[in-house]
Parts: structure tokens; sequence; C-alpha cells
């Protein structure tokens, strides 16, 4: 008989991961052994295959199905054997530019405004490179990246190629009912993750008189519109007042989840915020209130807290951000960041970057890892000092460290976020003071205590899914 590959199904092969493959929509490859692959390559419609007990677990796993003599693959899903190492995401800052004049922007050295971006032609070499190196899944953002004069057609690209857009992030100015159409007809729902920075403060955030209730406005028409929203919230000393109010309100509206973040000290938030940036200390206090009183609001929306905490209402669950490994998930081979090790960041100028809350720290201390128009992105993944950042491990972090090397909740912190390490010991392969202050302070243990108040009282439980033995 003769088989093809289910429709959503499609091989891939990396150096250090040779038999792979991607099931359409979903971020990460998955592994397969040698036997699978070697039955899944001739799973072409013209390959006559033999039954056998392998083949037959392949049919029932869904990967594969029957057909007749020369039914043609899809050329997404044609065998690639890609000569960089795997990466399954893409964070791709199409351009610089905005229509905003954010206070805080990370992007930005100064307060200069960012004027590069990608060209067409340069676009879809990127793509053609996404594709070559096995890259399945991109996220969009900027600058505004709806102001990008292709952006649709990146969109109708990507599509074009299934290449899968799992993020767009955007300050929603330039979002409509035609675009949102478009997107659906396409069959085409990432998440948008759109910013807004509190009642009665995002319009001075964002420099822009009025764009407070715009953006309401389009965060309203994408819940009509059934695509999933994520808000993003910078907070500071400037906008606490209606902190709380911001999360009840998107909760009431149907918003799926709410990320706070600390205006950390990038450049363009040092010249322009003042005393407003919450230190460390106050971040984590003030976050617990707000966690607290949000909970007992009974509320259905998910909370992120960056670097602090994340609990979902739904599931009943709640997971220490801090806390990124454990006494059965500790490797010294883990990479010092998953999220980097995971997803390649290109930024609107071509430069390759760990990740893109870095950006503006690099161009100001004149830090180059590559440039995509200057070097193919294979050839990036494959050898270089980005690729080395990336790969950089928790054990010879530890190794040169000395704070790290005495603490007793390493295996825990595995030496914190790299950019909060970067932007406050001016080392990115430091450690990260603000996990020190979190674990040493004890505010592990008040969360805990936190919810096990906010279980006494509730019927419904909250559970940690975390491995928090020392």
């Amino acid at each position: 008989m003769y088989y093809k590959l289910s429709d959503d199904i499609a091989l891939r092969s990396w150096k250090l991961v040779p038999y792979a493959y991607y099931h359409y929509g979903n971020r990460n490859a998955i592994g397969l052994t040698k036997d699978q692959w070697e039955i899944l390559i001739q799973c072409n419609g013209i390959t006559k295959i033999e039954p056998s007990l392998l083949l037959e677990d392949l049919l029932i796993k869904g990967l594969c199905i029957p057909c007749d003599y020369g039914d043609k693959l899809a050329d997404w899903q044609i065998v690639r054997e890609c000569d960089s190492r795997y990466f399954p995401a893409l964070n791709w800052t199409i351009t610089g530019k905005c229509n905003l004049n954010c206070r805080h922007c990370f992007m930005a050295a100064d307060n200069a405004p960012l004027m590069t971006e990608f060209t067409w032609t340069q676009c879809l070499n990127l793509l053609d490179e996404i594709e070559r190196t096995g890259i399945q899944t991109i996220s969009l953002t900027g600058g505004e990246p709806m102001i990008h004069p292709n952006f649709m057609d990146v969109v109708r690209e990507c599509c074009k190629r299934r290449i899968t857009i799992d993020e767009i992030i955007t300050n929603g100015t330039f979002i409509t009912e035609e675009i949102l159409d478009e997107f659906i007809l396409l069959n085409c729902y990432p998440l948008f993750k759109v910013s807004f920075d509190g009642l009665n403060h995002h319009d001075w955030m964002r420099y822009t008189k009025g764009i407070e209730e715009k953006t309401l406005d389009v965060v309203k028409l994408l819940h009509e519109k059934g695509f999933r929203v994520r808000i993003q919230m910078n907070l500071h000393k400037g906008n606490l007042d209606t902190a709380l109010q911001t999360l009840i309100m998107f909760d009431q509206m149907g918003i799926e989840e709410l990320r706070l973040i600390r205006t950390t000290e990038a450049p363009r938030w040092i010249q322009n915020g003042g005393d407003l940036c919450l230190d460390l200390e106050d971040y984590y206090k003030i976050s617990l209130k707000i966690a607290k009183d949000y909970i007992y609001t009974s509320p259905q929306m998910s909370l992120d807290i960056w670097q602090f905490l994340q609990f979902s209402p739904a599931f009943k669950s709640y997971h220490l951000r801090p806390v990124e490994g454990g006494e059965h998930r500790y490797r010294d081979s883990l990479p010092v960041c998953s999220g980097n090790r995971g997803m390649v960041s290109i930024i609107a100028n071509g430069d390759i970057v760990p990740c893109n809350q870095m950006s503006g720290r690099l161009q100001q201390d004149g830090i180059n890892m590559g440039n995509v128009h200057v070097t193919p992105l294979s050839q990036l993944l494959s050898e270089g000092i980005y690729l080395d950042n990336v790969t950089y491990t928790v054990g010879k972090l530890r190794e040169n460290n000395p704070i790290c090397q005495a603490c007793d909740y390493w295996k825990l912190c595995m030496g914190g976020c790299r950019a909060c390490a970067y932007a406050l010991t001016d080392n990115m392969m430091g450690y990260d003071p603000g996990k020190c202050l979190y674990f040493k302070k004890g505010y592990m243990e008040k969360t805990i205590q936190m919810f096990d108040e906010i279980n006494r009282d509730l019927e419904d439980k909250y559970v940690c899914v975390d491995d928090i033995v020392k």
C-alpha cells in the first residue's frame, strides 16, 4: 500500500536533533526514533510500504494516512534537513518605527525615534531563511509592527508557507474590522498582545493624547471577533492607584490574560521615568497586594506578574515565576534562559539578539552578535557569539559567579533572568539581583503563605505547580 504524511505533519532534521516532526499549529517539534523516521520519510505517496507493527503505530498516532499512488505532499511537508541548530520560534521586529513615543521603550538606546525596518525583499529573504532553518512559529513585533507597509503581505506570505504566526505584539492603533476579517479568512488566529498601561495613565506613558480610549475600543473589537487577547501593562509608581481597577475592568470584558511588567531600567526609561521606577522590593510587596486583592474579586482572567507570579483562576493553579528549576528538574546542562534558547530574536536593523528586552542596551554598549542582512540566519544558528550566548549553561554560570555558588536556592533560581542581570549588574552572565532579593527576603514563602490564606477563605483551592524543594 501507499501512504503519505497526515496533512498537518512535516518532517524536520537538525544538528543534534536528527529525527523530528512538526504538527502544524504547535510551536515545538516532537522527536522520533530512527526507525519511525525511516518509515515516515517513505510516506510520500509514491513509495510502497509493507505492513508492520511500527507502521500501524504511526497510523494510530495520526502521523500518516493511506493514500492513492501519486498523492502529493504539500511543499511545507517535504523533509527538510537543516544545517543549523534546532530553534522552534522567532521573534521578529519587522520595523522599529512607531506612531507613538512611549517613554519606556526597551528597543531604543535613547529618545531618538527608531527608523529602521525590513524592506519587502529583506522580509522575503528572512522568510526563506526561516524555512531553511526549520523555524515553524513567529511572533511579529516592532516598534509598531502594523505600521510596516507590507505587514499584511508578511501575514499572507506566512500563511502561504504554513509558518505559524503565534503572536502579534502591538499598541493596537492600526487594528480594524477589515484587517481582522482577513485574518479570519486566512484561518490565522494569533494571540494579540496589546499594550495598556492603566486607566487614566495610558496616554501619559504612550505620550499620545486620546490613545487610552482608542486602545480600549480595539481590545473590545478583538474580543468580539474571537481573537485571544493578552494585555501588557507596565507597572510603576505613577499608575498604582488604578492598577486593580484596570485588572477588574479587563476581567469583566472577558479578556483571557493580563501581564503586569515592572517598568525596568532600559535606557529610555532611565531618561524619562524620573523616580517612578519601582525598586525591586517595592515591586514584590505591591505585586503581592495586587494579586491578593484581585483574587478576592472572584476573577476569571489569568494574571502574569513579570518575574514574580503567574496564576490561573480557571485552573486554580499558580506558578512562582522565579522558580525555573527544582530538585527533580535541575541539570547543569540546562541553558541559562530557556526562552532565549527556544526563540530567536531579530530586531528591525537585522541584528540577532538573545531577547528583545536587551536590544536597546546592546546597541548602547555597541555589542553586535550578527546581522541577518550580512550573514545567513542558518549560519548564525550554527556557530558564533549568538549561539554561544543562548546555549550557555547554568553550570557555567554558577562556576563564574561566587554569589550563586554559595546560594541555597541555586537549583530553584539557576541565576535568574539574563536581561535583568544585564540591566542591573552590567553582566549578561552575572547573577540577577532581583532573584537574590526574592529568595533571600522570603518572597517565595510569603507568596505560598498568601495562597494558603486564600485557600482557607475560598471554596476552590489554588495549587502550586512548582517543585519547591531546595
